[in-house]
């Protein structure tokens, strides 16, 4: 016999349970994982349950409070009943026996392990107390199958807390331990009953319960089987007992609203299988203080079919972006003064060394204001402004917001990384939409200064209340920020605008909710649809496509994203918006037509807030002075007409590839008078190629023959009644007259393109054919 007894007495693996706590302030179960050894075996909790402590007590160990581990009483009267039995009926152990039973691995029931157990009770009522042991003992005795513990058989067999459970219900527990095959459903029901009522009757001869408590506990009805335990937030709890190592875990979701927001993805998903569309993932958090409010990994359906990675946590998964990082590069410009809010941003075809950007709806706007690119997710204008940036610049700035999967180099994502080049998380990119809410909402209270610390990624975890406001002279506000104030506002008006983009053909369904700012995205090939909303209080973000990658023919982000993104705002409460900045605001003149400030010349104006970065921007650049004929047909100047003779305007004058596609929704637009004859042409720039443009790579196209189809080449003019002249290599291919278009084979190699009008202005451009 060795009577060596552990440090910690018992050492079993435990299930992995996640907590959350209401606003109550009372602890809500949201989920649990099995023990590694397949048992439901939960944490040992701080104290058993008064009515389970004296249910126990009273049927498994009389006089527990009093003895000093063993029971001679009772032992002697189990050895007179073994005897006049002629079998072993009571082992007439103590409750500290029968823990030092379970601590030694339920060893086999002999007098000599019945002396070893008598010994450890001894030792363990010297070095625990009476509190302890029972505490010990019910959280590691066994309760039927592989249930182990109080707590574990109270969720088990009834669906909640011990503490929570009835004296008929705890009287049911208590007499488990001592058989605990009697929980088996459909066997042993009626001894389990009579069981825990003869307990129930002890009860009330105690004058522990009354009459009437003890008739209406004997008629309530026995469990009938295992019931599932809570399994709310299935995916954030694998991520959190990853993270924490833990077996008790706390976090800060909301049960009701987890419980929501589920349903609501699981409804919606349910949905989408039509279209072969199996995963969607969702994420709600507080914005000032970052705290998780509901976190939907991705659906939960029992009835979904297996195999389409629904045990997937897609809210950590790194997907393309779409244009979902777009706001943040407008933000940025503002912020460094590089545009104003409608400044004019190009919307002609581009090419990039062979990245040729499209619109989603493939067609050009000529030329549209920088926030409306925004509104309207335009991808060209949004391209030529990270140009404008600087893609290593931008990348930078993100990493500093908090998105943490840009892994590779600047040159690896190019001016792609705006339009979904790039990887993100949904819980990284709605962590830097709070982030940046959360400062905006600090504009009044820290007096126009900045805390650097309001960006911060989101948290799962319990964290210290909503800090105090910070006083001006408090030394951590700064007076710089990554972005400022007036930025930050103008982004969110431009994502809470009432213009969605051509891919948000039913945004309309939306206008009428509550005022949220919001951007969906849809990564290449429909494989990612996104949508992130912000309020001053909360931010919303939405995740829809399949875990494998595989793209689906008509998934956007308003289609399947939006919808459930503004569900979940139904859900939650109506806020003030955001202050106005007005400190970090300049009233000017902007032209109209322009966006940019306005210069002595334009003749409409506006006088509008712009950030304060935006005085160092140019002055409007497209409206020039013109001098027409006396008679407004022709534009002339001093060589062929005396100034007396000329009238003199302001006109608004776009770029030719500008004003090519801008004038198609622009039916204001007007562009110049023929030059009249004998006057000499300025020297601008009067021919612009469209199609293709200078150093791009094409590629051959072939028909449903196999034979190659010709190239189509577009070009226009500022003048609309002008000829065009078009050689190729030098050779000459044709005219064309108001509608500029030329068709032809092209052999693989490098070619020159080169066109002429009738006054002699010249254009060429280099571009090279591929098989």
């Amino acid at each position: 016999m060795h009577l060596w007894i552990p440090k910690p007495l018992i050492s079993k693996p435990y299930s992995t349970l996640l907590y959350t706590t209401e606003t109550s302030g009372r602890e809500v179960l949201l989920g649990a994982r099995i023990a590694s050894d397949g048992q439901w075996r939960f944490p040992s909790g701080s104290e058993v349950p008064e009515k389970f402590a004296v249910c126990l007590t009273q049927y498994e160990d009389k006089r527990f409070w009093h003895h000093p581990g063993v029971d001679p009483f009772a032992l002697m009267r189990a050895v007179q009943l073994n005897l006049t039995q002629s079998r072993v009926v009571s082992g007439g152990s103590t409750l500290t026996m029968q823990l030092a039973r379970i601590a030694r691995g339920n060893q086999s029931r002999t007098v000599g392990q019945k002396v070893i157990e008598m010994l450890w009770a001894l030792y363990l009522e010297c070095s625990y107390s009476k509190a302890e042991i029972l505490r010990m003992y019910a959280s590691n005795a066994p309760f039927g199958g592989n249930v182990v513990g109080i707590e574990a058989a109270a969720w088990r067999y009834f669906g909640r807390e011990a503490k929570d459970l009835s004296w008929a219900e705890q009287a049911t527990l208590a007499v488990l331990p001592n058989s605990p095959a009697l929980i088996h459903p459909g066997r042993n029901r009626a001894e389990l009953k009579q069981k825990r009522d003869k307990l129930l009757l002890r009860l009330y001869e105690k004058h522990i319960l009354d009459k009437t408590e003890y008739e209406l506990a004997c008629m309530e009805t026995l469990p009938e089987k295992p019931l599932p335990l809570p399994n709310e937030a299935p995916h954030l709890l694998e991520r959190l007992a990853i993270e924490k190592q833990e077996n008790r875990i706390h976090t800060t979701v909301d049960p009701t609203l987890q419980q929501q927001v589920q349903r609501l993805v699981n409804r919606y998903v349910a949905d989408y299988r039509s279209n072969h569309i199996y995963n969607a993932a969702a994420l709600v958090a507080d914005v000032e203080s970052g705290k998780i409010l509901a976190y939907v990994g991705n659906v939960t359906d029992q009835n979904m079919t297996i195999g389409h990675g629904y045990q997937v946590d897609v809210i950590t998964s790194p997907r393309s972006t779409g244009s979902v990082l777009k706001p943040f590069l407008y933000a940025a410009m503002l912020n460094d003064g590089l545009i104003l809010p409608g400044t004019l941003i190009a919307d002609t075809p581009l090419n990039i060394n062979g990245f040729t950007p499209q619109n989603f709806n493939k067609t050009f706007y000529g030329a549209v204001p920088a926030h409306v690119a925004i509104e309207r997710s335009l991808n060209v204008p949004l391209v030529r402004m990270l140009s404008q940036y600087n893609t290593g610049r931008f990348m930078s700035l993100l990493k500093r917001l908090g998105m943490t999967t840009l892994r590779f180099s600047e040159d690896h994502y190019g001016a792609s990384l705006i339009l979904g080049g790039a990887e993100g998380s949904l819980w990284d990119l709605s962590g830097m939409y709070a982030s940046l809410a959360r400062m905006l909402s600090h504009y009044r209270s820290y007096n126009g200064r900045y805390d650097r610390s309001d960006i911060h990624p989101l948290t799962a975890y319990p964290v210290e209340e909503k800090k105090p406001i910070r006083s001006v002279t408090d030394t951590r506000l700064a007076d710089e920020s990554l972005l400022s104030y007036a930025s930050l506002w103008f982004m969110f008006e431009a994502m809470s605008g009432l213009n969605r983009p051509e891919e948000e053909a039913d945004w309309q369904q939306f206008s009428s909710m509550k005022q949220v700012a919001w951007k969906t995205g849809t990564s290449y090939g429909g494989r990612d649809a996104w949508a992130i909303g912000v309020t001053p209080r909360y931010v919303v973000g939405v995740w829809v496509g399949n875990a494998t990658g595989e793209g689906r023919s008509g998934l956007t982000g308003v289609g399947y994203a939006a919808p459930i993104l503004f569900d979940i705002y139904s859900l939650l409460p109506d806020v003030p918006w955001f202050d106005q900045p007005y400190d970090e605001l300049e009233e000017i003149a902007v032209c109209r037509q322009s966006g940019h400030k306005a210069s002595a010349i334009c003749d409409e104006v506006d006088t509008v807030y712009i950030p304060r970065t935006g005085i160092a921007t140019a002055v409007c650049p497209y409206h020039r002075i013109v001098h027409l004929s006396q008679d407004g047909q022709y534009r002339v100047n001093s060589s062929c007409e005396s100034v007396s003779r000329m009238q003199e305007r302001s006109w608004f004058v776009l770029p030719p590839a500008q004003a090519y596609y801008y004038k198609n929704y622009h039916v204001e637009y007007q562009a110049l008078p023929p030059l009249k004859p004998g006057c000499e042409e300025d020297q601008s720039r009067q021919i612009a190629i469209l199609y293709p443009e200078h150093q791009a790579v094409l590629y051959l196209p072939k028909g449903f023959s196999g034979e190659r189809e010709k190239v189509v080449m577009r070009a226009t003019h500022a003048r609309s009644d002008a000829t065009l002249y078009w050689h190729l290599d030098d050779v000459y291919l044709g005219e064309t007259r108001q509608i500029h278009q030329m068709a032809c084979l092209i052999e693989p190699g490098n070619h020159i393109l080169t066109l002429l009008d009738e006054d002699g202005n010249r254009r060429s451009i280099l571009f090279e054919v591929r098989k």
